[in-house]
């Protein structure tokens, strides 16, 4: 396990193949997605910062040739970018870059949650009418878009502490994508914490990261396919959990998870608390030999799962480092934001664990961080391999139990520096210690 690492850029090579040409010649005006690294946006950036997640999704689009699938799954696409308003490399279009794609003969099908179907006045949000008029709405069909029933995900129906279910997922799958060069990289995986609208772009902090690697992304497009399969039907699959290999550099978690002692608290099957339970604080370094401790951080929209509250502050009390930053905001919020108990737990472990209410006046409105990682550094089962948890999946119940949700496992230096870097940036602008631009 621990020379899996040398095994990541094995990966990304072996995803490159024979030259081809290039889709579009639109895509070649712009810079290549990522692949094998992370994307972040800065909200207090300028426009091209608050944006990035957004070309990153959008250059990803344009590289697809015909004859290849995307699939999507997302929570909110209300689109930055309205109708009529110019697609830009800046600011681009996902909407029109979708219908392109589609009219090159790529085959383009979209899950959204039913929050995207219309607005509270029950008027069609954009981007829903007009990839409907596109790509059709028979789920049958190679291309669509499809829509997970009111009130409840596409796999998720129950409702858990009285919230409803709902399909919470922002990850986008592309079979192949075409590089500038001509190279072509197969079995592309894009995840982020962030929906697809203006918010998510202009006040939250998000992350994204996008690989190539065939066992992950084949978990991916099972998971799509569940939900495309699950999502007409009354009943769906409360206990869903499906992970995947431990070897894997990316290894899949899909919710919801279910209970098997009709509590939600219930540890034994909280994924982050089995995640926290393999860490050990204290260590010896395999290269200096020299007493380490674990360092544990943590960027999150919503937590009010007390359970891991717990084994974090227990953990910071045993010696690990943990530092947590969370969006500022009403305490009682059964969706979002740090409960008052998961806060006061927190706190219990004093100066030992770092915390962070982050909301920011900036520019006529208020930045927070949106993202859902957690970063572990140092002793881990049986290797010191540096981690990143991240996905759509916050430390709520409804994240756990009745929500359409992901979270992939990272093991990889690189990739927890380039988050170690964003967690810094986050986590100064929202202690006050730099300002926000």
């Amino acid at each position: 396990m621990r020379r899996a690492l040398t095994a990541f850029v094995a990966l990304i090579v072996a995803g490159v193949v024979a030259a081809v040409p290039s889709p579009s010649p639109a895509s070649a005006a712009e810079p290549d997605p990522v692949i094998g690294g992370a994307v972040f946006n800065n909200p207090a950036g300028a426009q091209t910062s608050q944006y990035a997640i957004y070309q990153q999704i959008a250059r990803i689009i344009d590289r697809v040739p015909a004859g290849e699938t995307i699939r999507m799954s997302w929570l909110d696409f209300s689109n930055p970018v309205a109708a009529g308003e110019a697609d830009t490399a800046e600011r681009p279009n996902l909407v029109e870059r979708l219908k392109t794609a589609h009219q090159r003969g790529v085959n383009v099908q979209i899950i959204l949650n039913y929050s995207s179907y219309d607005d509270s006045a029950g008027t069609r949000i954009y981007p829903g009418v007009a990839l409907s008029a596109e790509l059709g709405t028979n789920a049958a069909a190679s291309s669509f878009v499809m829509f997970c029933r009111d009130g409840a995900g596409c796999i998720a129906k129950r409702s858990v502490y009285n919230v409803l279910a709902y399909n919470h997922n922002k990850f986008l799958l592309a079979s192949r994508v075409v590089l500038n060069s001509g190279a072509s990289v197969s079995n592309v995986a894009f995840q982020s914490s962030g929906n697809l609208t203006v918010w998510d772009a202009e006040s939250a902090y998000n992350n994204s990261i996008t690989w190539s690697e065939l066992s992950s992304y084949t978990n991916y497009v099972n998971y799509f396919a569940d939900q495309k399969k699950y999502g007409p039907l009354a009943t769906g699959v409360d206990n869903y959990y499906r992970t995947g290999s431990t070897d894997d550099v990316y290894k899949t978690h899909f919710f919801p998870r279910m209970e098997t002692d009709g509590d939600p608290n219930q540890t034994s099957t909280d994924t982050m608390i089995s995640v926290l339970n393999s860490v050990t604080c204290s260590y010896k370094g395999e290269t200096d030999g020299l007493t380490h401790q674990t360092d544990i951080r943590v960027v999150v929209w919503g937590f009010t799962r007390i359970e891991v509250a717990k084994k974090l502050s227990a953990l910071a009390k045993a010696g690990c480092w943990v530092d947590v930053v969370y969006a500022a905001g009403p305490s009682s919020d059964p969706y979002a934001y740090a409960s008052e108990r998961v806060v006061n737990e927190l706190k219990s472990a004093g100066t030992k664990l770092g915390l962070h209410s982050c909301g920011v006046a900036y520019d006529g409105r208020t930045l927070k961080p949106h993202s859902k990682y957690m970063l572990i550094d140092g002793q881990y089962d049986d290797d010191q391999i540096p981690r990143v948890f991240t996905g759509s999946h916050n430390y709520s119940y409804s994240a756990l139990r009745n929500a359409d949700e992901t979270i992939v496992r990272v093991r990889s230096a690189e990739i927890h520096r380039q988050y170690l870097t964003n967690f810094y940036k986050v986590r100064d602008t929202c202690s006050g210690k730099i300002p926000p631009s």
